[in-house]
């Protein structure tokens, strides 16, 4: 509910520009209090309805240009800049002190590059069996074999995903 309370201020500040910066707070604080209004409710159906019926309304009333942030995903310079990203296996450098900063990634990593390991001859011979005789037609790779396993070539989504979730 936070979050959908703050993309919907921030729709209404995309609705009113600077000049009428008093109709933002007029409308914020009107639908601050509608969201109060409900905020200790125990009933998961009835919360859950009213979810469902507030981001419907939402939809409804945005903005037909949002406003993004530049740096944010889908801003016109989010990751624009090549010098700025960082291969993943720079991580591999780092020192123990600085990755006992972020315990929980560094144990998930090592799970990922160790299924890596395990998983690269089999990715490679689907590939290699999947290829059409001329060489590739299109930039899609193909999907996992059966249902659990890994599609070929997922760890540079797994580490580093460059495109927003559709």
């Amino acid at each position: 509910m936070c979050i959908l309370h703050n993309v919907m201020c921030m729709t209404f500040l995309g609705l009113h520009s600077n000049a009428e910066r008093d109709k933002y707070r007029y409308f914020a604080c009107l639908m601050r209090a509608r969201f109060d209004e409900h905020k200790n409710e125990k009933d998961m159906v009835k919360a859950t309805r009213l979810l469902r019926e507030a981001e419907e309304e939402f939809w409804h009333n945005q903005h037909p240009q949002p406003y993004i942030f530049p740096d944010s995903p889908g801003g016109t310079s989010y990751e624009r800049y090549e010098c700025y990203k960082v291969p993943e296996w720079c991580l591999d450098d780092w020192h123990p002190s600085e990755k006992a900063m972020y315990p929980d990634y560094f144990a998930k990593r090592e799970q990922w590059k160790k299924l890596r390991r395990e998983s690269w001859e089999r990715e490679v011979k689907q590939l290699q069996a999947e290829t059409p005789v001329g060489g590739p037609i299109t930039e899609a790779l193909p999907p996992a074999r059966k249902e659990g396993d890994l599609p070929p070539l997922w760890w540079h989504i797994v580490t580093r995903p460059r495109e927003r979730p559709a």
